[in-house]
């Protein structure tokens, strides 16, 4: 038992976590004010600051850990929302047989859309035509998600294939001798520059297309993060290192690479649904 204490303590806590931000995401669907939403982002990255300063520091620091997940759970709920929302709107559009396309070049370049029965007719998304559909999207669609078990085939099939990637990176570290700390730097600059991108996305481009393959990026980076942080236990069990710090570190680092990997993989598939 006590050559598997860290690998217990790691995932009965990565396992906690899971549960914890299950149940907020569910509990919260979007943010009602600005304040929420700054009082969330703080209340992350603060948690997450402590987690690490509590160190060894038995039980306060599984209690921080808690308190990470529910904040993370509770921004997750928008963050999935909001995908499944925009997937809706573009089946809808679909259904009312709306295309769209881009016109211009470089920093002229806009979408618009059009009827594909009046093809030279288009508008953008502040035209009063846009407007129109997005409120009867509001009033006669959202209320009766016409479209959600077609959402909850891409939720599944996007926990289906975070499943995969856990069992496939774990069976590459457990089957293999390689060490793969060499990845750790390489991977930092990495998520350093995906970082960097999608803030000037976010505030500048705002560009779907930038995010879909930043997403794409997303999942190769978590991915190959799973293979780190793996072998970062294996390593651990080796040494004999079965402290909690050790094993909340490592259930944290695995949290993120599964989170992060999720959300990609939910924007991808449903960006291929269309």
């Amino acid at each position: 038992m006590e050559e598997n204490l860290l690998f217990t303590r790691t995932f009965i806590i990565l396992g906690g976590m899971l549960l914890a931000t299950t149940i907020t995401s569910r509990l919260n669907k979007a943010y009602e004010t600005n304040i929420e939403f700054f009082v969330t982002t703080s209340g992350t990255f603060l948690s997450l600051f402590v987690i690490y300063s509590l160190g060894d520091q038995f039980p306060a620091n599984i209690i921080a850990v808690g308190v990470f997940s529910l904040f993370i759970g509770w921004s997750l709920g928008p963050t999935i929302a909001a995908i499944g929302e925009d997937f809706k709107f573009r089946k809808y559009l679909k259904d009312k047989q709306v295309s769209s396309q881009q016109i211009g070049h470089g920093d002229d370049k806009k979408t618009v859309y059009y009827y594909q029965s009046e093809p030279d007719k288009t508008f953008n998304r502040y035209s009063d035509e846009f407007m129109r559909l997005t409120l009867d999207f509001e009033k006669n669609v959202l209320p009766h998600d016409r479209y959600n078990r077609e959402w909850q085939n891409i939720v599944f099939q996007a926990l289906l294939g975070t499943t995969l990637a856990v069992f496939l990176t774990a069976a590459i570290v457990y089957f293999t001798d390689q060490d793969f700390g060499f990845l750790e730097p390489v991977l930092f600059i990495c998520l350093l520059a995906l970082v960097v991108m999608e803030l000037l996305n976010f505030f500048i481009f705002k560009s779907r297309r930038r995010r879909l393959i930043q997403a794409y990026v997303g999942v190769i980076l978590f991915t190959f993060y799973l293979v780190f942080d793996f072998n970062r236990l294996e390593k651990a069990i080796a040494r004999g290192d079965d402290s909690w710090s050790t094993a909340i570190d490592l259930a944290v680092n695995i949290y993120l690479d599964l989170i992060n990997l999720f959300i990609d993989l939910l924007e991808i598939l449903a960006a291929a649904s269309d």
